[in-house]
């Protein structure tokens, strides 16, 4: 069922005439009708597969244009005790050992808690100089 879903998604986000999406709406309708109970459960996993990925999303464009500014290798360093390249995997969702590697929950308060000391060293430097 998942599969069906997934499917029907990509078809339907890369439709392009009302009568595409109109089609895709009567197979999903099939398929609620099918078994309402595996298609409830299937949609929900997929909602929040999206939502991971648009989470994912969000945190690199709002690093997108910080990072150019900052050095990640002493932000890795410094607040993570790790590898510039390991920062970089988690930020770009690289496979690694297999697994598609991302931040924890505890990694993206460290980084949150990393970037507003940066800043607040920053605000400190140019406070002397004003």
């Amino acid at each position: 069922m998942k599969q069906k879903i997934e499917e029907l998604k990509n078809r339907f986000i890369n439709a392009t005439t009302d009568a595409e999406k109109d089609a895709i709406d009567r197979e999903m309708d099939a398929l609620v009708n099918e078994n309402q109970t595996d298609f409830e459960t299937a949609m929900l996993l997929s909602i929040k597969e999206t939502n991971a990925k648009v989470e994912e999303n969000i945190l690199k464009n709002r690093l997108e244009e910080v990072l150019p500014a900052i050095s990640v290798s002493y932000l890795a360093k410094q607040y993570f005790r790790k590898t510039p390249q390991w920062f970089y995997q988690r930020l770009n969702r690289n496979t690694v050992n297999g697994k598609s590697a991302k931040f924890t929950t505890n990694e993206l308060k460290t980084l949150a808690t990393a970037l507003t000391d940066i800043s607040n060293k920053i605000n400190k430097s140019v406070a002397f100089v004003v």
